[in-house]
């Protein structure tokens, strides 16, 4: 007595669950690491644009101020707070620390640095203010070449 069968055997289906039980943990755990990827690149970029906002924050104050300015002057309150060192964005909190190694009466170095607990390294950035204008008038010069007799 032969009997035609067609179809899976129980071993074969097994076999196939476990296979393709296999290839899905890999797929997520490479779903998960990308989305860990995404969320790092997404902190780092936010934080890049935390640093550049404060440095032109401070250079327009700068620009502001007509007489000779420091750090501390830029970057604190009536009160003698930082109003830039803290923000929030997205419901992640970044702190900036911002130092002026070198300045003079009319020109400074400044370091703005912007952590946080979800950075993997904090984000650097170096940059130059001033308070004179690019608007400004240049002052008159004797040009004798120029001259009509």
């Amino acid at each position: 007595m032969s009997r035609s069968e067609s179809g899976f055997t129980l071993v074969e289906v097994l076999v196939s669950i476990v296979v393709i039980s296999i290839l899905a943990l890999s797929m997520m755990s490479i779903f998960s690491k990308s989305l860990q990827i995404t969320s790092s690149d997404l902190d780092r970029t936010v934080a890049n644009q935390i640093a550049q906002n404060t440095l032109h924050t401070i250079e327009r104050r700068a620009s502001d101020t007509a007489t000779a300015f420091d750090i501390e002057s830029l970057t604190e309150d009536a009160t003698g707070q930082c109003n830039l060192c803290q923000v929030s964005i997205n419901g992640r909190d970044f702190s900036i620390a911002i130092t002026s190694p070198e300045s003079s009466e009319t020109v400074m170095n400044i370091t703005i640095l912007v952590d946080s607990d979800t950075l993997l390294q904090p984000i650097t950035l170096k940059g130059v203010v001033t308070h004179a204008s690019l608007h400004e008038k240049f002052p008159k010069t004797s040009n004798p070449e120029a001259s009509t007799p």
